[in-house]
């Protein structure tokens, strides 16, 4: 039995030992994407796609309505069957329209992934080269912390190296 517990203890006075060694830090991701120069070129490239494409799609949206009105002041000249042929083609271009508006924003959703896994593939790099200077053995993303010291957390000094390395990122 004292053998037993002998083996026990050692067993866990050695983890104990080898958990004192793992160096840990934490990195807010949203914090670096927000307020780095390559997370604000983003940021500021896609705001103006996505106003570019906002007000193609406000454009289109009021031809559409001009032609809706239109067709509605010309329902008591037209033979009824014309009117309905009118209603299914304005019908078919507010569907086009509303295809059109979707695939937009599939594709500025789309967009807006693959730049933000750009620039984390340049941050990669970086954490690694700082992890190894700094002997960290483990960098965790902030928001799947319950709590941390402040200690730990190295964001503001990434995005100080970020800053210095990553210049400016062009969205493709």
């Amino acid at each position: 039995m004292k053998k037993i517990f002998l083996l026990l203890f050692f067993i866990f006075f050695n983890f104990n030992f080898a958990a004192a060694e793992i160096n840990l830090a934490f990195i807010d991701f949203d914090k670096v994407l927000s307020t780095s120069k390559p997370g604000l070129s983003i940021i500021n490239q896609l705001d103006d796609i996505n106003t570019k494409n906002e007000n193609k799609l406000i454009s289109i949206a009021e031809k559409l309505k001009k032609q809706e009105t239109e067709l509605i002041a010309k329902k008591n000249v037209l033979s009824e069957s014309e009117f309905q042929s009118s209603v299914k083609k304005m019908k078919l271009k507010i569907k086009e329209y509303n295809d059109n508006r979707n695939e937009i924003n599939n594709d500025f959703n789309k967009l807006k992934i693959d730049s933000t896994n750009k620039l984390l593939k340049l941050i990669n790099p970086i954490l690694i080269n700082y992890s190894n200077e700094k002997s960290i053995s483990l960098i965790l993303n902030k928001k799947n912390l319950i709590m941390g010291k402040a200690e730990l957390d190295i964001t503001d000094e990434i995005i100080k190296i970020i800053d210095k390395q990553i210049q400016q990122f062009k969205i493709e």
